[in-house]
């Protein structure tokens, strides 16, 4: 099976996914001059994959956030830009809701686990 997300082995399908392309600028040699025109010294442009998983039953929920636990994670992704890529982030805070008890599975339903895996 080809997922579009794995993260530190763990492959997996968000229910939402974003990738967000950001430049980051330097310090130095960036700003507006007297004129009010912008400077930029870009420096690079870094991916963050924005995440949303949706009715996630315990089992999963544990496997997903033990994936990420790590402070930096190895992430095969798709990208826009690039198609597939393999790049090392840190993941954001993560937002876990809780939604239910599943009664026939016996287990607890995490309404959603959201969280960002923004590039090293």
């Amino acid at each position: 099976m080809d997922y579009i997300l794995v993260i530190n082995g763990y492959g997996c399908f968000p229910s939402k996914y974003e990738v967000q392309l950001s430049d980051v600028d330097r310090e130095d040699g960036s700003g507006r001059n007297q004129n009010g025109d912008m400077l930029r010294d870009r420096a690079g442009v870094k991916k963050k994959v924005i995440l949303t998983f949706v009715a996630i039953p315990q089992s999963k929920a544990e496997r997903l956030l033990k994936a990420v636990k790590d402070e930096f994670v190895t992430v095969t992704y798709l990208d826009p830009e690039l198609g597939k890529r393999t790049m090392t982030a840190y993941v954001g805070d993560r937002n876990c809701q809780m939604f239910k008890y599943d009664r026939a599975s016996q287990e607890w339903i995490w309404d959603s686990i959201t969280f960002n895996l923004i590039e090293k």
